[in-house]
């Protein structure tokens, strides 16, 4: 299935204009603009609401008929739009809405008109796994219709990629430092805890002194040492939040951000202490109390 349109998906410019609001024609909505041929909708699978598409049965689609998206509908005020006219033009179908540029945008008010005039690409809709079959065909095609013009294309994965390109080159940036950060953090947070460890031998070789039990002087030394991990987790949260709502600004489409990501973080660091101060407070435990009192 194939049709034609003036600036495909996801289109890179603007083409607007200006209408009236139904309920209050004094107020001007901004309308962009999509022209397109006979199939366009079907052919991008974008589903139909309200009405129907444009068809060669009906000889005034191409030049009186209009179809609106959801948002155009709301933002216009028009309460029952099938039948009713926009300009010159009679309302024949709703769409729903859909990305007309990239997710940095909210969907604007979408009217799509035909055109025989202004087609400049073709929308191609094949199955997965045929494209080095049907490309040939295209090409072929394409040299019969337009000889004189070079066959250029594109998927529709590439012109994706290409228009979050900047996205996925600070994911991957943010990653790498990540990493590192997390081996850097990891490295220090092993030997803060061992510092702390052998800093509290002596303590340990009084609390053997007075009686406490090698599990005892365990546990003391784990629970100390997790509330302090504890702590500075729930501290890096708002922080973590503040500047993750900061970049999640540059977009109109938002996620939440997980707390798995904040319970994984504060799972690894405490694992990293635990598997730390075991091994320390384990062998100072059985370390015979007056060698840990000499202990400098």
């Amino acid at each position: 299935m194939a049709a034609g349109v003036m600036t495909g998906l996801p289109m890179r410019g603007w083409m607007s204009s200006m209408h009236s609001n139904f309920q209050n024609p004094e107020t001007k909505i901004k309308v962009e603009g999509l022209a397109v041929d006979y199939n366009f909708i079907k052919t991008m699978g974008i589903p139909i609401i309200k009405g129907r598409e444009f068809s060669e049965e009906f000889g005034s689609d191409m030049t009186r008929s209009v179809i609106l998206n959801e948002t155009a509908v709301k933002a216009l005020g028009i309460s029952d739009p099938i039948g009713q006219k926009l300009e010159e033009s009679n309302i024949i179908g709703v769409v729903k809405d859909f990305n007309l540029h990239s997710i940095h945008t909210d969907i604007p008010p979408l009217s799509i008109h035909m055109t025989d005039k202004y087609i400049q690409q073709v929308a191609v809709h094949y199955r997965p796994g045929m494209m080095n079959t049907v490309l040939p065909f295209i090409e072929a095609e394409w040299k019969k219709a337009a000889p004189d013009r070079p066959f250029l294309y594109s998927t529709i994965e590439s012109l994706i990629a290409s228009l979050y390109s900047s996205e996925k080159n600070l994911s991957t940036i943010v990653s790498i430092f990540a990493l590192f950060t997390l081996l850097i953090a990891a490295f220090g947070l092993f030997g803060l805890v061992l510092f702390v460890s052998k800093s509290r031998t002596k303590e340990i070789g009084i609390k053997k002194v007075f009686g406490s039990s090698g599990n005892a002087i365990i546990k003391s030394f784990l629970r100390s040492n997790l509330i302090l991990v504890l702590i500075s987790s729930l501290t890096s949260v708002p922080v973590t939040i503040h500047f993750m709502d900061r970049w999640l600004d540059n977009f109109s489409f938002k996620t939440i951000i997980s707390p798995w990501v904040f319970i994984v973080a504060f799972v690894v660091s405490a694992i990293i202490v635990t598997v730390t101060v075991f091994f320390h407070a384990y062998k100072a435990s059985r370390t015979n109390p007056v060698e840990a009192l000499r202990y400098e």
